[in-house]
């Protein structure tokens, strides 16, 4: 963009108007002036003649001034009045001076930076609506339960030591459910803090890896689901908070299990690089779907739309992807090739500033 200053094209305007002015007069006197006589007549004719040259060019000069200041003013002034009414997708495509290039750019700087703004929020009222909703799906389905059971046995309907004590235990495991749910959420309430304190440590992600595939080796089993192991058998040294890291990673391995069945082959790999370890949760079971893999990371998302009573909260994902941020790290999904992919990008030095006391999420 040329950077031409307006100050002096208004400059250069107010000289040719004045230069106009004197043309102007110089031909009023050609015609008015009687040379033998040196006098000056006016006549109606040439009065008018006058006038009508004065006004052309306060005319021409008008249609400049308007051209280059009062329509991009008045461009702006409307766009501004459109904005103020919530319309964000207004946007400045005016042909001015430098100062008004300007003053456009920054506008529609600004009205995308507003737009953006607006859509985040109405994503973020969306999501908020739909955790609350799915929320109270998920707290009054084991509550009804509970007062179910807890009603029957209440009034006398359960006429057998065996049948109470299953009562019981239906009750018991409906209230660990619920529990479970406010645990998440309570983790996850203060995961979300930008200040949550973090303890991070040197540790062997290595040997982190291989502790947690142990923890699920036989629940895998007990599904009929297959593991398999892609890690270096010697240390992989990277800084992260051993306690969250560990809640991160057996996250994805419990969706593995819950939202697949067997005969499914989970992979298990962590690959060391230059500035950062990637480890990879890899499954070819039943997979997420494109319309999913945008959300899937929002709290109570789960992979089957139907949201069937498995035993989750819903909330792990959103836990781990907010874990690996305090890391300043990365978690993303890959559902490509009929493969199920999450990646954990976890940097070898998190520039998480000091370690401070050790605090589980």
């Amino acid at each position: 963009m040329k950077k031409t200053k307006l100050f002096s094209k208004l400059i250069r305007s107010y000289v040719y108007f004045a230069l106009t002015l004197g043309l102007v007069a110089a031909v009023f006197l050609m015609i008015a002036l009687d040379i033998d006589t040196q006098t000056i007549e006016f006549t109606l004719p040439t009065l008018l003649l006058m006038l009508g040259l004065f006004g052309m060019s306060i005319y021409i000069f008008s249609q400049l001034m308007v051209k280059r200041i009062t329509r991009p003013l008045e461009h702006i002034a409307e766009a501004i009045e459109r904005m103020g009414k919530g319309e964000y997708k207004e946007r400045l495509s005016i042909t001015a001076d430098y100062e008004f290039s300007v003053i456009q750019h920054r506008f529609n700087e600004m009205a995308e930076s507003l737009e953006q703004a607006e859509r985040e929020n109405r994503r973020l009222q969306d999501s908020k609506q739909r955790m609350l909703a799915d929320l109270s799906h998920d707290l009054k389905t084991p509550v009804t339960t509970i007062q179910g059971y807890a009603k029957a046995l209440q009034v006398g309907l359960v006429d057998s030591e065996e049948k109470k004590e299953r009562y019981l235990q239906l009750i018991y495991n409906k209230a660990t459910v619920v529990t479970a749910l406010i645990d998440d959420l309570f983790r996850l309430s203060k995961l979300e803090r930008p200040d949550y304190p973090i303890s991070v440590e040197q540790g062997d992600l290595a040997e982190l890896l291989r502790e947690i595939a142990a923890d699920y080796y036989d629940s895998m089993e007990e599904k009929g689901m297959v593991m398999e192991l892609d890690i270096p058998s010697g240390e992989v040294m990277a800084d992260y908070d051993p306690g969250l890291m560990r809640r991160a990673i057996a996250n994805l391995l419990s969706n593995a299990v819950q939202h697949n069945t067997g005969g499914t082959v989970v992979l298990i790999a962590l690959e060391e690089l230059a500035e950062d370890v990637r480890i990879r949760v890899q499954d070819n079971g039943g997979g997420i779907s494109d319309e999913l893999k945008d959300v899937i990371f929002d709290p109570f998302v789960r992979g089957d739309a139907a949201r069937p009573g498995d035993g989750g909260t819903g909330l792990g994902l959103a836990i781990s992807k907010q874990i690996l941020e305090l890391h300043r790290g990365e978690l993303r999904l890959d559902n490509r090739n009929g493969l199920t992919v999450f990646e954990l990008v976890v940097c070898k030095k998190s520039g998480t500033g000091e370690p401070a006391a050790g605090q589980e999420a």
